[in-house]
């Protein structure tokens, strides 16, 4: 056996076992990559308001998350990020006598991309966002700046309007 011969085999058996490596790793990591939620918080109100966030694992009901802000008027806070998996997330906004006054609840997922928490004089307003709702799809045949013509109309599927508890 000549050396090139003797190279050739041990580049052709060092790349097959390099491949080997590589799907043994995306194996273990297939699935287990949660992407960190950034959390904002907005005070629209005219008054400091104390707000508690808590996240809870869906099936296992572990804390998962809990913090707490005194958040002043016209503020903007960047609370420490959330895991993106599978858990329910609560805002709690708590009066002078430590009472919750107003509760707002959400659903975390792996797909969830930003929470953003807006408090306002009589309400408390929690918006979870997903890649879903961030890029409208377009068909191919439309741009971002189309519009309908003045004889068109949209048509929307019965599960698309919202129902009117919400």
């Amino acid at each position: 056996m000549n050396r090139r011969t003797v190279l050739r085999s041990g580049a052709v058996l060092a790349t097959v076992g390099i491949a080997g490596c590589i799907d043994g790793v995306q194996e273990h990591f297939q699935g287990e990559i949660q992407s960190p939620v950034p959390i904002e918080i907005f005070n629209e109100s005219d008054q400091t308001h104390n707000i508690r966030l808590e996240a809870i694992e869906r099936g296992t009901d572990r804390g998962t998350y809990d913090q707490g802000y005194s958040v002043t008027p016209g503020e903007r806070v960047s609370a420490p990020s959330l895991d993106g998996f599978d858990q329910s997330f609560r805002v709690m906004r708590i009066d002078q006598s430590g009472d919750e006054d107003w509760v707002e609840v959400g659903t975390v997922t792996d797909e969830t991309q930003l929470i953003q928490i807006t408090i306002y004089d009589d309400d408390l307003e929690l918006e979870v966002s997903t890649d879903e709702e961030d890029e409208p799809e377009l068909d191919g045949n439309e741009s971002e700046g189309d519009e309908l013509e003045d004889n068109e109309t949209e048509e929307f599927d019965e599960e698309e309007w919202p129902s009117e508890e919400e």
